[in-house]
């Protein structure tokens, strides 16, 4: 029996690789060919059907997605290292965090250790190339045997995640599989391809709000420990056909500088390797910041992870497009004119344009990607407890960060806390409640980023221009943003082991205080991947409220709309009115058609709807931009006192600026007299003394002088500002309207503002 199972076992072993099955194979249809995907619950089966075979793969759970679905991570390596997977898991953990290490044990870990390498594809689900790619990469790893393969298996352990939204995944698929064939096909979605943030879902990685977002969070930065980190997205149709690291100005200074090192050497090895396989279109220092730290592999950089971003020109989902060669061109930062330079050599000359080529262009990067992994284990490995070594011994002697309990709103304090030990930095206790984070740890850096302020760098590509402009938002500053008071002190000697990592915060003492109020609350969800209603929403969700959405066609069905208040997110005026995209009309531009049943916005009889609804006892609570729509529809005395201003008059990107608050009136009586607000629009209201049937009251003002205007980030033009509204509050008829001409929810990072929205719908039901 003993020789018959070791024969088995013999056998097993020395099956030929042409028993793992091909993913076309598997599926029954090409994999990359036209018109063809693979959803994510395929893509997963075609996974685990892989990792049944081969010793080189498995597939790892990371938890559920938002509606519930497996979150899949495949991991894979060679033989050896499958096996020893705990060991080296153990050895990445130490690396990172090498306190108390000598330089003997760490030579000794290095030698043992394997390149941990995470790759993350199709975080924005119409970017779906990656998934499908995903599949073929793992098959062609499982069954080769050339030398170089192995090789690479050898000195690299791959976390390979086939999708970051595996929810938006399956919308995507599941709507361009029902217009294939028809004059919608490769058409967007009328909704968000997330439940709650679609596109956001990148903007998500220092709050953690989503739960895809702290999965693979949690898997990066408790479990597994990676030292480089690779983001695949794909971009625009009609410019490069792919952009490869080295990133474009400016760059944050206080990132270990060996990160921009590592980062253009795996760069340039892509780029040279695609170049050497004929694919045109490569570029680099283009539009993409190294100073931006909200997305997937850039908080990493902070945490001493090199993390990358490939940009690979789209196709319309699954079907090929034709570009002419007029039609190609830049304009973004770092590429004026469509042509060579030396950060764009070969420009791609125009032609069809398919998934297949996506693909390809990815797996010859991500195969360089294990290359120079391979070659520069022991510099990877080196390397990253350099710079946790760095981030340490950059504290001076007890250097901390306390939250104290004492402060007026110690939930969302909590909050902050337990959001730093979620990302697994050091939180200590004290007796007193106060929460410390000691500065020399491995994340310091992190801490420091979340903490202080920013003051974006002005870089200059000539002298005299114009400074570069950020490429998302210019702010992260957590105290400001979640109206919390922070200290940068030195922490006492007697908290040096009470590290904490359990912390429930306490409910908000506005959502307590007012559990008896059940407002009836809607929010307008235009026919758009609005952004704006899917963060209302999550928030609205997250704190019990339960909201209804209100599609156009609810808001003009001639029916009443049976709640209490209406919430109109952050939307330009055309896309509330009429369903068009900002300056569509007034452009004439040309805009593919949805399907009948998800065209239109508010229109007339939606707007006399929402007048009536107000007019007989509802409130209408607008946000950002649809404050707009509502000064245009309502006869109010309020205007924008920003409208139609040109962006070289006043920008600004998305930061936390000064407001004096009026606590005296019941949306802001939660807030303090002095406040964050994140503002990235231009809004700012003139209001006048209304006629004797209806109030006015003036919630939230900036400051007299402009140097007080700017707490965090960038600003231009901040003079337009001065003494100006930032939220006022009328009655109308019977009902009440609130404007809100910032973004009281952005990104679920505000907390010092949500307050005044849970207020202004408790206000739709207190008695006048």
């Amino acid at each position: 029996m003993k020789r018959l199972l070791l024969a088995f076992l013999f056998v097993a072993a020395s099956l030929p690789a042409a028993e793992i099955p091909s993913p076309s194979a598997f599926l029954g249809f090409d994999v990359g060919a036209d018109r063809k995907l693979a959803d994510y619950r395929q893509v997963v089966r075609y996974l685990r059907a892989v990792a049944a075979v081969s010793p080189r793969v498995q597939v790892v759970t990371l938890g559920k997605t938002t509606l519930g679905e497996e979150m899949v991570m495949a991991v894979v390596s060679s033989e050896a290292n499958m096996r020893n997977l705990p060991r080296l898991k153990a050895i990445a953990k130490q690396l990172a965090d090498p306190r108390g290490l000598s330089d003997a044990q760490l030579d000794a870990l290095v030698r043992e250790g394997k390149s941990m390498v995470l790759v993350t594809c199709n975080i924005h689900s119409t970017e779906i190339a990656s998934s499908q790619m995903a599949m073929e990469w793992t098959y062609d790893l499982a069954r080769a045997n050339d030398d170089e393969t192995k090789r690479r298996l050898d000195n690299v352990v791959l976390l390979l995640v086939p999708s970051l939204n595996p929810d938006g995944q399956i919308m995507v698929t599941d709507w361009y599989r029902k217009y294939v064939g028809t004059k919608y096909e490769g058409g967007s979605l009328p909704w968000l391809y997330h439940h709650y943030v679609g596109h956001d879902n990148n903007r998500d990685w220092f709050m953690l709000t989503q739960v895809e977002t702290r999965n693979m969070s949690r898997a990066i930065y408790h479990e597994w420990f990676p030292q480089l980190f690779v983001d695949e997205h794909q971009m625009g149709s009609e410019g490069p056909r792919m952009f490869i690291p080295p990133f474009a100005d400016p760059v944050d200074p206080d990132v270990h500088p060996l990160i921009w090192r590592e980062v253009n050497i795996v760069g340039s090895n892509m780029a040279f390797r695609l170049e050497q396989k004929n694919k045109a279109g490569l570029i680099y220092g283009y539009s993409f910041d190294a100073y931006w730290l909200g997305g997937t592999r850039n908080t990493g950089w902070w945490k001493n992870i090199t993390g990358l971003l490939l940009e690979t020109a789209s196709a319309r989902i699954a079907t090929p497009i034709r570009v002419e060669a007029n039609e190609l061109h830049s304009g973004e930062k770092g590429l004026v004119d469509y042509k060579a330079t030396i950060n764009h050599p070969n420009p791609w000359k125009g032609g069809v344009w398919r998934m297949r080529d996506i693909m390809d262009y990815e797996r010859i990067a991500s195969d360089a990607l294990l290359e120079t992994a391979t070659d520069r284990r022991e510099d990877l490995l080196r390397d990253i407890v350099t710079r946790a070594r760095s981030a340490v011994a950059s504290a001076t002697p007890g250097e901390a960060y306390r939250i104290p309990k004492k402060q007026r709103d110690w939930p969302t304090a909590q909050f902050l806390a337990s959001l730093m030990a979620e990302h697994n930095v050091e939180v200590r206790q004290a007796a007193n409640g106060d929460y410390w984070i000691p500065m020399a740890q491995p994340y310091g850096k992190f801490v420091t980023e979340m903490m202080e302020p920013q003051r974006y760098p002005e870089v200059r590509l000539q002298p005299g221009r114009d400074v570069l402009r950020p490429y998302d938002v210019a702010t992260w500053t957590l105290p400001l943003a979640m109206g919390v008071t922070v200290e940068h002190t030195t922490m006492p000697e007697s908290l040096s082991t009470s590290v904490v990592t359990d912390i429930k915060p306490e409910t908000k003492e506005v959502l307590r205080r007012n559990e008896s109020l059940h407002p009836r609350v809607a929010i307008y969800k235009p026919w758009t991947s609005n952004l704006g209603e899917g963060w209302t929403r999550w928030l609205l969700d997250s704190y019990g409220f339960k909201p209804a959405s209100l599609s156009p066609q609810d808001v003009k069905s001639g029916k009443p709309l049976p709640y209490d208040a209406i919430i109109l997110p952050d939307a330009a005026k055309s896309l509330l009115a009429t369903g068009a995209r900002e300056n569509d009309e007034q452009s004439g531009s040309y805009r593919e058609e949805m399907p009948a049943e998800y065209r239109g916005g508010i229109e007339r009889a939606g707007a006399d709807a929402l007048r009536a609804f107000v007019e007989n006892g509802g409130t209408l609570i607008a946000f950002n931009q649809a404050c707009d729509y509502v000064i245009s529809e309502f006869n109010i005395p309020v205007r924008n006192a920003l409208a139609g201003v040109k962006r070289d008059d006043f920008s600004v990107p998305g930061s936390l600026l000064r407001v004096s608050i009026n606590t005296d009136h019941p949306v802001t009586k939660d807030m303090p007299s002095q406040a964050a607000i994140y503002v990235d629009r231009a809004i700012a209201f003139d209001t006048t003394s209304p006629a004797t049937d209806m109030q006015r009251w003036v919630l939230a003002t900036y400051p007299e002088e402009r140097r007080d205007v700017l707490l965090s980030g960038w600003i231009a033009g901040e003079d337009r500002l001065l003494r100006k509204a930032a939220a006022v509050a009328v009655t109308y008829g019977k009902g009440k309207i609130v404007l809100f001409g910032f973004a009281p929810q952005h990104r679920g990072q505000t907390h010092g503002t949500f307050p005044m929205v849970f207020d202004a719908l408790y206000w739709s039901v207190a008695a006048n």
